[in-house]
């Protein structure tokens, strides 16, 4: 994928944000580092919100999830955003979840893998059918820079 392709897939999500949006107001933006963070940052700046991250890494079939960094106060709706998502980001809602002043987390993404019939974030570009690997450009330049 080229930045000029994932430039385009970011705004048509933000379009579609901006659509279902109109009457509700998210609150906060937070990105699942790493691959989160370019589409966390473009989200934020559209949306005119604040940014937090989260530290979360995937562990086969589930994440271990770090806890939220940001110099915000975390609360009310939450825009949770990552690249790629799969059902078990359920494990990252359960953390921002923990935290009461939230009052919803709803889930933004480039692509999805459906495991499971239940799973379909809110917005979304994208489902993978299959077990295929999407290489964003900011995985290519750093594995330019640094082959061994």
């Amino acid at each position: 994928m080229s930045w000029n392709e994932l430039e385009g897939l970011s705004f048509e999500l933000i379009k579609k944000i901006k659509e279902k949006n109109k009457d509700k107001q998210i609150d906060i933006v937070i990105c699942v580092s790493r691959g989160g963070l370019f589409l966390g940052k473009i989200l934020s700046e559209m949306l005119n919100k604040p940014l937090a991250v989260i530290s979360a890494k995937y562990l086969g079939d589930k994440y271990t999830v770090g806890t939220i960094s940001s110099i915000y106060p975390v609360k009310g709706r939450v825009l949770l955003v990552d690249d790629v998502m799969e059902p078990v980001v359920q494990d990252i809602i359960k953390v921002i979840k923990q935290n009461k002043a939230v009052t919803s987390v709803e889930l933004a993404c480039l692509f999805y893998r459906k495991k499971n019939k239940n799973f379909v974030p809110d917005f979304s570009i994208n489902e993978i059918h299959n077990e295929i690997w999407i290489t964003f450009p900011y995985q290519t330049e750093c594995l330019k820079e640094h082959s061994y």
